[in-house]
């Protein structure tokens, strides 16, 4: 196996674990807690739980994104060789790595603090500043992938 073999491999499972973990915890589990659990303090504690082993989880997802992606663009003969598919998909990816760091640094830790404060509304509002954010990366993440799609077999136009 080469390199970029190898660098491609990671990139793409890091994919995998970073948008769908999104996907699972917006799409699917945090809507069924809010159902589930009508007070603000047992669903709080919980996100907060969850959002913090899946932030551990994607800060080594989003540190082999930047890492693998970049590291093929160089392997490629850097940013001047690169198809516009390719350019859609690092400057999207780079938002996506960007918007992620605001998610964690921003809204996350004011649910930290919330939580060690004991204010359970304040906890549920980051939450969902959280999952409006993480939104975003979703959709974000379609045209990106898309693009890495068509930069590698073609666009089918």
């Amino acid at each position: 196996m080469n390199w970029n073999s190898l660098a491609q491999f990671i990139h793409l499972l890091a994919v995998v674990i970073w948008i769908g973990g999104i996907l699972f915890m917006d799409g699917f589990l945090a809507p069924a807690l809010k159902r589930a659990i009508a007070q603000a303090e047992p669903r709080a504690r919980l996100l907060y739980g969850l959002f913090r082993n899946f932030f551990a989880v994607v800060w080594g997802a989003g540190a082999s994104l930047v890492i693998t992606g970049y590291g093929m663009v160089f392997l490629r003969g850097g940013f001047g060789v690169l198809s516009s598919a390719q350019w859609v998909m690092v400057v999207l990816g780079s938002l996506m790595v960007l918007l992620a760091l605001y998610i964690f640094f921003v809204p996350f830790l004011r649910m930290r603090s919330a939580v060690v404060r004991s204010d359970w509304g304040a906890a549920c509002a980051q939450a969902a500043q959280i999952r409006t954010l993480s939104a975003i990366n979703i959709v974000l993440a379609v045209p990106t992938i898309l693009s890495g799609v068509w930069a590698i077999f073609g666009a089918p136009f």
